[in-house]
């Protein structure tokens, strides 16, 4: 179907039709399972790619605010907003276009599957003579792989349509929205997953579930490698500061990451779990076991309490005795002692001094 337009499509499409017939056999003929089974062996096989495109993304995500700035101070001037972004890229090692290649490098496999998918529900398909396939094979999940969901839905498999288009919006919405922090470009993003439902309806079913698997493994993927990197560490703290004034879904959307972190942490694939803050029961510090410096003695505080209380009646005994002794020194130095007052008034005669 490509291979007009893609050199090297042909043979690469045949080698795809060749391990889809294999696994095929293992899974006991069911093309349905063995879709599954491809679509995850093409996600290892590109994993390394994958995890790079990632790497790419998280650094772009972390200069946004610096590239924002940029933009803004220079918005009259483009060449000089086009050196500064590229010297902001250079002094952080980050090539705007390394999220691209990986992805230009994964199209001849996306394009190669597709074209070995579409080719079973064509009779006159190069491929017919390599995918040995019959009714029973094509069916899965009481649907054949080679009809569109729109035959589907004609043939009365509603059930079948509705998950594989809900499947295929939602897995698609939420593997785009871990990698998006702005709003912008988030409501960019989540026109992707409509457009990918409405290719549900219009596509055979097989490539839907590789599409719908495709989605599943990617996000696993980016949450592993992004909450190694912590790029959620932000975002966490932001809801766990907010505490109970936070949404529900925003605090059950705590819960499952705080989860999934423990999880990565046991299994080794994150250096350290994000430890929830439980609010405190009062204000008095926390005791340490076997530690009884922290929090003073009982008898202590009683005895504290009883000294600050005969404080105030210790003090005001003492003014008053102050005051009384103070009122005394003043009466003695006012009225002198009758011996005095006799002897200033009276003087004693000297001895001899007699009239004669």
């Amino acid at each position: 179907m490509f291979a007009f337009a893609i050199p090297g499509l042909e043979w690469l499409s045949k080698a795809f039709a060749y391990l889809l017939t294999w696994l095929a056999s293992v899974t006991g003929g069911n093309y349905g399972v063995a879709i599954i089974l491809l679509t995850i062996i093409m996600r290892l096989v590109i994993l390394p790619l994958s995890i790079k495109q990632t790497k790419s993304m998280v650094a772009m995500q972390k200069l946004q605010p610096q590239l924002k700035e940029i933009q803004k101070k220079y918005k009259d001037d483009r060449e000089k907003q086009g050196q500064e972004m590229m010297k902001l890229y250079k002094e952080n090692k980050v090539s705007p276009l390394g999220g691209c290649l990986p992805l230009l490098l994964q199209l001849p496999i996306m394009f190669a599957v597709f074209d070995v998918l579409h080719s079973l529900a064509n009779p006159k398909s190069a491929y017919k003579s390599i995918l040995v396939a019959n009714a029973q094979s094509l069916t899965f999940l009481g649907m054949n792989i080679t009809f569109t969901g729109a035959k589907i839905w004609k043939q009365g498999g509603y059930a079948q349509v509705i998950i594989l288009v809900l499947l295929t919006v939602a897995t698609g919405y939420v593997s785009a929205k871990m990698m998006t922090s702005d709003p912008k470009q988030a409501k960019m993003m989540a026109m992707m997953p409509v457009l990918m439902g409405v290719f549900a309806w219009i596509l055979p079913a097989g490539v839907t579930i590789y599409i719908i698997v495709t989605n599943i493994f990617t996000m696993v993927q980016q949450y592993i490698q992004l909450e190694h990197e912590g790029f959620y560490d932000v975002k966490l703290a932001e809801i766990r500061k907010m505490g109970a004034e936070a949404k529900p879904h925003k605090r059950l959307y705590l819960k499952f990451m705080d989860t999934g972190t423990k999880v990565l942490f046991a299994v080794r694939l994150r250096s350290k779990p994000v430890e929830v803050p439980t609010k405190k029961k009062s204000a008095e510090p926390k005791q340490a076991k076997g530690d009884t410096s922290a929090v003073p003695d009982a008898r202590a505080l009683k005895a504290g309490k009883e000294t600050a209380a005969k404080k105030p009646r210790a003090q005001e005994q003492q003014a008053r005795s102050e005051a009384d002794s103070s009122a005394g020194k003043k009466s003695s130095s006012a009225k002198p002692s009758g011996k005095t007052a006799s002897a200033k008034k009276y003087p004693a005669k000297k001895k001899g001094s007699v009239k004669k």
